[in-house]
């Protein structure tokens, strides 16, 4: 991802509407909001947005780049940047999947889930390149989580396919964002990170912060 500073001010303009646009869909849906209330939210005209994009699915589709860039680079990325042992790098990724879900439920009483899954789920059919870009994000996703699993069982010594566990790990990772959304309670989240934990050998792994002092 490019550093705002490196960016001409049109690209930065077009940064800005994007990330406005990505909190409007997440929070309300595609189908909800409508250009008119993206250009109110960035501050900017109508006309400043047609500028930059053809229409209100070209804006779609540039929010689902959007979502998946700041997903690696933020919390899949940054937790291997972070972190060398696979038990450290995936209990991070849970960690900042709750704390993030759960920052939103005291914040708005709600909590919406994964923005890449919820933008997929609404217009995957009606536009496929959001569903094609969905999945190049979550095979990057699988190939992390993918790792970790090699990496657990080479420190134990288990013989086994790591690519399967990888898969799991990713479902597992699907079905937290949507059992929390549906429920409105992240504690789920921290569930599907435990079991996640179990199911590579480290089950005694904390995820938050504070069971490290416990």
């Amino acid at each position: 991802m490019n550093s705002p500073a490196t960016l001409t001010k049109g690209e930065r303009t077009r940064a800005h509407i994007v990330a406005t646009a990505a909190n409007l869909f997440w929070r309300r849906n595609f189908h909800g909001v409508s250009v008119d209330e993206v250009a109110q939210a960035a501050k900017v005209n109508k006309a400043t947005v047609y500028r930059y994009f053809a229409d209100k699915n070209d804006i779609a589709l540039a929010v689902a780049r959007f979502n998946g860039e700041m997903s690696l680079d933020l919390v899949f990325a940054g937790s291997f940047a972070e972190f060398s042992a696979p038990q450290d790098r995936l209990a991070a990724i849970y960690r900042q999947a709750h704390c993030a879900h759960a920052q939103t439920a005291t914040e708005n009483g709600d909590i919406y889930g994964c923005p890449i899954v919820g933008l997929a789920l609404e217009l995957g059919q009606e536009i496929p390149k959001i569903r094609e870009e969905a999945n190049r994000i979550f095979a990057q996703v699988e190939e992390m989580l993918t790792r970790i699993a090699r990496d657990a069982y080479e420190l134990l010594g288990t013989k086994a396919d790591p690519a399967s566990l990888g898969r799991t790990l990713t479902q597992l990772l699907h079905g937290a964002f949507a059992s929390a959304r549906l429920a409105s309670d992240p504690q789920l989240i921290l569930d599907a990170g435990n079991a996640s934990l179990t199911l590579i050998g480290f089950p005694e792994t904390p995820i938050l912060e504070t069971e490290l002092t416990q």
